[in-house]
């Protein structure tokens, strides 16, 4: 289910929180051997690997939606692999960095995910991840307020189940971490500004994820009172967003 709302929305997602997500790929790059084999796990516009290659690291990117692969693949000028956490065609211990920038978050079985990204690292390889938070990120703050204001309906977010979700915080990604056997080394939060295109960001809003889900289930006339209230707050001056997400390191243990 959880993966089920970012099928199908490769160039909405690139117009606009694309932009949001790659706030983040300074970190997960910082501090990396300037060689090796880096795989960026739901690689998305493919923006993060071509950071990476940048950087001097030999680095491959796999996305799970054909339509996004197809996307990163146009931006990297070649075919990225059509795959999905938790199963990788791919071999055991093979890259020395292996990310998941906000990917861990979004599948549907997450500690499954854990265990596939610490089994294609190498023995004292580094996996790198990031999640948002369990506090609503500001870009959610504002659209829920926005709802509110509207009167609009509340569907159902979909959610996983109890026994499969995890505490989204530092703590509870380093413990799926652990649990697929990896030893973490430091957890934390980042921090940036998003400054989207008022537009750009609107598209993302009425199309991706729990976003989309809340905007197809309201009446043509929310539709247009909700329109309303966006362009009169978005027409300020001052619009950005103080963004901050859940950071972890883990090492794969050597033999």
């Amino acid at each position: 289910m959880a993966e089920a709302l970012w099928t199908g929305v490769a160039r909405v997602y690139a117009q606009s929180f694309a932009g949001l997500c790659a706030g983040a790929i300074p970190a997960l790059l910082d501090g990396l051997p300037r060689s090796g084999r880096l795989l960026d796990v739901g690689c998305g516009t493919g923006a993060l690997v071509q950071s990476a290659r940048d950087a001097g690291l030999e680095a491959i990117g796999v996305e799970p939606d054909p339509e996004m692969a197809a996307l990163a693949g146009s931006t990297l000028g070649e075919e990225v692999a059509v795959d999905g956490l938790p199963d990788l065609p791919l071999a055991d211990n093979g890259f020395d960095v292996v990310t998941a920038n906000f990917v861990l978050n979004h599948v549907d079985d997450p500690r499954a995910g854990a265990r596939e990204l610490a089994r294609v690292a190498a023995p004292g390889g580094r996996v790198r991840a990031t999640i948002w938070g369990s506090t609503p990120p500001p870009q959610a703050v504002m659209w829920n307020g926005l709802l509110d204001e509207v009167e609009a309906v509340r569907p159902p977010s979909p959610r996983l189940p109890a026994d499969r979700d995890f505490e989204r915080t530092p703590r509870g990604l380093a413990g799926i971490l652990s649990e697929a056997g990896l030893a973490v080394t430091s957890t934390g939060t980042l921090s940036w500004q998003w400054r989207p295109a008022p537009d750009d960001l609107w598209a993302g809003l009425t199309s991706i994820g729990n976003f989309g889900v809340l905007w197809r289930a309201q009446s043509d006339g929310v539709r247009v009172r909700l329109r309303t209230a966006y362009d009169d707050l978005a027409g300020g001056d001052d619009f950005a967003f103080d963004v901050t997400c859940v950071v972890a390191e883990a090492r794969v243990p050597r033999s």
